[in-house]
């Protein structure tokens, strides 16, 4: 049940706990049916939609978290063509993505393998999918990634990344303070010029070696359509829109449909990577019972 409690005119009212979204997706939201001409009526609608948008934070984080780690790829032990390699290590048990990775030089011309000296540019497409749980998050994920990544010609200092992403077949459960809310999701996103740093042990002088190199700049963006079920308006589509934008530090602002939500890269394994959020502390959404499975 929601920890915050309905004005005592209203509790006599009923909820109908079954709702549908995605990212660029089809989900499952709880929410109330019957809430309708009464006093403060906006502002559960407020608090419903500021649930929905932590809910939608929670997936994009661990998709970026994902990011990030293929943008880390560590290109002199990578092999042309397809190869297998663990997935971002804060999950809580790491997925295995199956890669396609080419080379190619400064003329476009497709090299065997990686050359720390002449190869330009890197295309990579990978795949992922699997079961995947954070604190009181757990999903099965199927993700696609497409990304170029360029600036790698000579003893460079940076590299650039741009590419696009996909997530289908997806299926999502939250289970917190405000109830249980399941989801089914389909997503697109968009990686645009994600500058980062290269390590002194991959032609670099001056980046000393660690093992995490935060993006210095760009965004990733995400859409979300949220397709609601037999809610205050019956059936009904929702638009959300993500962006992530880069810094250099660990921790980066996500905005959704532009509530910024700090997320931590380096979120510990199996952890919920939402840090804090705008506005006043927590959404209270009107007190109805969840559909969790």
């Amino acid at each position: 049940r929601f920890a915050t409690e309905i004005p005592e005119e209203t509790r006599h009212m009923r909820c109908l706990p079954k709702h549908r979204w995605a990212i660029l997706s089809l989900m499952t939201l709880a929410a109330c049916n019957d809430i309708t001409d009464f006093p403060g009526s906006d502002v559960t609608e407020s608090r419903l939609e500021s649930v929905l948008n932590f809910d939608v934070a929670m997936v994009s984080a661990d998709a970026l978290i994902e990011d990030v780690a293929e943008l880390q790829l560590d290109f002199g032990n990578a092999m042309g063509g397809a190869s297998t390699a663990p997935g971002e290590t804060t999950s809580s048990a790491p997925l295995r993505p199956v890669r396609e990775v080419t080379y190619y030089d400064a003329d476009g011309r497709e090299q065997d393998t990686y050359d720390g000296l002449t190869t330009a540019s890197v295309h990579i497409v990978s795949e992922i999918s699997g079961e995947r749980a954070r604190d009181n998050w757990s999903s099965s994920v199927s993700r696609t990634r497409e990304i170029t990544i360029t600036g790698l010609e000579g003893t460079e200092v940076i590299r650039t990344a741009n590419g696009t992403g996909s997530s289908t077949r997806s299926r999502s459960y939250h289970s917190d303070e405000h109830g249980d809310r399941s989801y089914e999701m389909s997503g697109a996103s968009v990686i645009t010029d994600v500058v980062r740093p290269v390590p002194q042990d991959e032609n670099n002088p001056f980046v000393p070696r660690q093992r995490d190199l935060y993006p210095l700049s760009g965004t990733i963006t995400r859409d979300v359509t949220v397709t609601v079920v037999n809610g205050r308006n019956g059936d009904e589509t929702r638009v959300k829109h993500v962006v992530i934008t880069f810094n250099g530090t660990q921790f980066v602002t996500m905005t959704v449909d532009g509530e910024p939500i700090k997320v931590d890269l380096a979120a510990r394994r199996g952890h919920d990577p939402r840090r804090s959020r705008g506005g006043n502390g927590a959404p209270q959404p009107p007190n109805c019972r969840g559909n969790g499975p």
